[in-house]
């Protein structure tokens, strides 16, 4: 044990010392996040501005694209003053290094142009072959990117603030589900670092924040289009106020006491997204949506949980509910059924049409 524990502090001095060769005499970093970021890679790209000012002195911006829609994500932004901008304000040749947190280059789930080159990824998914990139900190054994962040600002004699210690533990707990899913020892100890020092009053607000109206709009819909087989559970939302809510929709599934896989889908935009959960940690949620979706650049995940997105362009809303249908079918086939026989959720639901 303590071997590996030094392994990692080994390899975070080394990621320090390549940090300070990329930014020492910069100016100014970009930092990139996933589209629709969570509070993972909100609160991570957070601690990576505050080391980078800090430690050596130069501006660092973080850009999104997508919304910042779910309740408990808008408070945390509200709550620790998280200063983020879309990215479609951005000007990157201002910019004289970019970094990537929580996602990667050509991932499918962000809109960095591929002719900007990335100096810095810190990431916590599975590495993505050909990866390029002067420091490349891509580490599967931990459940949430803030952890390697907590780890790395551990190296410095930088003080972690008590909205720094809000973010980052939020942040980890919300990933790993209260530290149930897909944790790592090394996750619990990154956890009360941040836990010890952060505000429990803004923990509660961001935790338990009030709901808008279309979320209950959403969970009806939700509970009155779910279908279950065996242990396959399965919800086809139609239209949603943003994409953050079909994951949230399949965590709530997941919950079902008979159930080992929660499949959901949600339509914004011109797009389809997909969310896949599994109860089990030996499962691999990552590799079955690679299967499931059409273009295997634009799904991941990990073990317990997984995500992807079908472009729909202009596609009429009868052929978008056949390509549900399809993807139901395909789910459970890649569960081992040939044949499932969805029933309701609920014993007096009516079959609805998706909006």
């Amino acid at each position: 044990m303590a071997n590996k524990k030094n392994k990692n502090e080994n390899k975070h001095i080394e990621i320090m010392s390549e940090l300070d060769k990329q930014l020492e005499g910069q100016k100014r970093l970009l930092i990139v996040l996933h589209n629709n970021p969570d509070p993972d890679a909100i609160a991570s790209a957070y601690c990576l501005r505050f080391l980078t000012e800090k430690r050596y002195g130069l501006v660092a911006n973080i850009a999104y694209d997508g919304l910042i829609g779910r309740a408990e994500n808008r408070a945390l932004v509200r709550e620790v003053k998280i200063p983020l901008k879309n990215i479609n304000r951005i000007k990157y040749g201002t910019y004289d290094r970019v970094a990537m947190i929580d996602t990667q280059p050509g991932a499918g789930n962000n809109v960095l142009p591929e002719n900007v080159h990335c100096h810095i990824i810190i990431d916590h998914h599975p590495q993505r072959k050909g990866l390029e990139s002067e420091v490349i900190l891509v580490d599967t054994e931990v459940g949430a990117s803030a952890t390697l962040l907590i780890e790395i600002l551990m190296q410095t004699k930088l003080s972690m603030s008590s909205d720094m210690a809000t973010a980052l533990s939020f942040a980890i707990k919300t990933e790993t589900q209260d530290l149930g899913r897909e944790t790592s020892e090394r996750d619990i100890d990154a956890y009360f670092k941040a836990y010890s020092r952060a505000s429990m009053r803004k923990l509660a607000r961001i935790s338990m924040p009030k709901l808008p109206h279309s979320y209950f709009v959403t969970l009806d819909k939700m509970l009155k289009r779910t279908r279950i087989f065996r242990h396959l559970i399965c919800a086809h939302l139609g239209d949603v106020p943003t994409p953050e809510i079909v994951a949230e929709m399949a965590d709530f599934l997941l919950r079902h006491e008979r159930m080992g896989w929660a499949f959901c889908t949600g339509r914004f935009k011109e797009n389809l997204y997909i969310s896949m959960r599994a109860s089990s940690n030996k499962a691999n949620a990552g590799k079955l949506i690679k299967d499931l979706v059409p273009d295997r650049n634009l799904a991941g995940g990990h073990g317990m949980f997984a995500g992807g997105t079908i472009p729909l362009k202009k596609m009429p809303s009868e052929e978008i509910s056949i390509l549900e249908i399809r993807l139901n079918q395909k789910f459970a086939k890649l569960m081992g059924h040939d044949d499932p026989d969805w029933k309701p959720l609920l014993e007096d639901s009516r079959v609805i049409r998706s909006a």
